[in-house]
């Protein structure tokens, strides 16, 4: 079985990565998704981009974080999934504030031969490459310094300029990785079947990798004087399944009875949580009921898009700092009367 990691912070555009990723090969993965919070968004998301294909299975683990607090689980997780059902390839998508040396070192035990791990792959978006840089300096760096390649999402607008400056800021912090800065679309075949490729030559370098990740791990903590801060919160004591981190101190909101009278209050929700009115929130998305129907939104990276869904219940999730859970909770009580319990 061949692991292969999908990490990137929240809203790089990890899941939607991985629909085109299972578009693009013949492959047939099993993908555990890690959600943060009390929700299935994405889960359901990549259920249904693979329900053509009856050999893609989507399992997910909400226990907690992959890269701390539910270690021993998520290793006991992998070790099920290649004793039942034996996959070739098994795809995991950590929650976007897991730390990717973590993982990786909780995944060391049980690598072996019939095990193996591919070069991890990191998803990032040069629109806040610069933003996250500066909010989230030991979380970002972490992903960064332990990435095998580094994908370029949400680029198609960028700059050529724009995007060789931000290259060659990933290149300080790992001068190893392979950097995909052309939009993944746009890459060819070979491209995508590399990523889950691993001959012998590669299998004899996985030790050499792992512990070149642990050294550039611990160089970059060092020279940026990284140390360990306070745990992740909880602002709503409904929530499961919360990852308690040595990050830094985010938090989120979830919140499963929600609605609203029409989509113009959704957008105004929107243009709010950018304007920094329900405190610094870095990724929201949900569905829950407006006017007569079911929506889907999301929000990351300065942008918000609104969809349609074939969703038919109601879960939000808003995750970043200083929430405003109470205020959050009394806008979206609006419409949520109409909803049918």
């Amino acid at each position: 079985m061949q692991i292969l990691i999908i990490s990137g912070f929240l809203g790089a555009g990890k899941t939607t990565f991985i629909k085109e990723l299972i578009k693009r090969t013949d492959k047939n993965p099993v993908i555990m998704e890690n959600e943060y919070g009390a929700n299935n968004l994405d889960s359901l998301e990549l259920q249904d981009s693979a329900k053509d294909s009856d050999e893609v299975k989507v399992l997910e683990f909400m226990e907690g974080c992959v890269c701390c607090t539910m270690k021993d689980s998520f290793v006991n997780s992998v070790l099920a999934i290649y004793s039942s059902l034996c996959p070739e390839y098994l795809i995991i998508e950590p929650t976007g504030v897991g730390k990717l040396s973590s993982i990786i070192e909780n995944l060391k035990p049980i690598l072996n031969t019939v095990i193996f791990m591919l070069e991890p792959v990191v998803i990032l978006s040069p629109l806040t490459f610069r933003q996250n840089m500066k909010q989230w300096p030991d979380l970002y760096t972490d992903q960064i310094a332990n990435a095998g390649k580094i994908v370029f999402s949400k680029c198609e607008n960028s700059s050529a300029e724009e995007l060789k400056d931000i290259a060659d800021q990933i290149r300080k912090i790992n001068p190893s990785a392979t950097i995909v800065s052309e939009h993944y679309t746009k890459m060819d075949d070979r491209f995508w079947n590399s990523l889950m490729e691993a001959g012998d030559e590669k299998i004899k370098e996985q030790d050499s990798y792992l512990r070149h990740s642990a050294d550039m791990s611990k160089e970059n903590n060092k020279s940026e004087g990284i140390q360990p801060s306070a745990d992740m919160t909880n602002e709503n004591n409904s929530s499961e399944g919360i990852p308690q981190t040595d990050t830094i101190n985010i938090s989120q909101v979830s919140i499963s009875c929600a609605g609203l009278h029409n989509p113009a209050q959704l957008v105004m929700l929107l243009e709010d949580c950018l304007r920094g009115s329900y405190g610094l929130i870095s990724r929201a998305k949900g569905t829950l009921w407006v006017g007569g129907e079911y929506l889907r939104f999301d929000l990351a990276d300065r942008m918000y898009a609104i969809t349609d869904t074939s969703a038919d219940n109601c879960q939000c999730v808003f995750i970043g700092k200083n929430l405003d859970e109470k205020k959050l909770n009394t806008y979206l009580s609006g419409g949520r009367r109409k909803i049918k319990l």
